[in-house]
């Protein structure tokens, strides 16, 4: 960071708060500087073959994208009674959904995932992956 607080460079895996991923959003102490930000957070989610969120959960809060950096993963959203089955597997593939919307995901390989949420409200500590 510069002296001003104008800039920083880091290093998203490096940067992660409590080894979660996030590493930018109103939980990253607001002494860190611009990594503090209420608007948006951002994790870095580097998840082995087979890891799998473990129940269905709805994020509550913020809209989430995420966004297939390599790998692939698996995502199941729950409609009412029905299973959406959707698969990120090219790089750049993507999926937006709103604070409500109830899912499980599985890596399929070794995925890396960059997870846009926003806005940052402060509840990120009691949040499963």
């Amino acid at each position: 960071m510069d002296r001003d607080g104008q800039f920083y460079f880091g290093n998203a895996a490096s940067d992660q708060v409590g080894g979660t991923g996030w590493f930018l959003g109103q939980f990253v102490p607001a002494e860190l500087g611009l990594r503090h930000q209420t608007g948006v957070e951002l994790k870095w989610g580097l998840h082995p073959d087979g890891e799998k969120r473990i129940r269905p959960w709805a994020q509550g809060h913020a809209t989430t994208i995420a966004i297939l950096i390599r790998g692939s993963l698996r995502l199941e959203f729950h409609i009412g009674s029905m299973l959406q089955p959707i698969t990120l597997q090219r790089e750049g593939d993507y999926v937006i959904y709103g604070p409500e919307m109830v899912h499980s995901w599985e890596a399929i390989g070794d995925a890396l995932v960059l997870t846009v949420r926003f806005p940052s409200i402060d509840v990120i500590q009691s949040l499963p992956d």
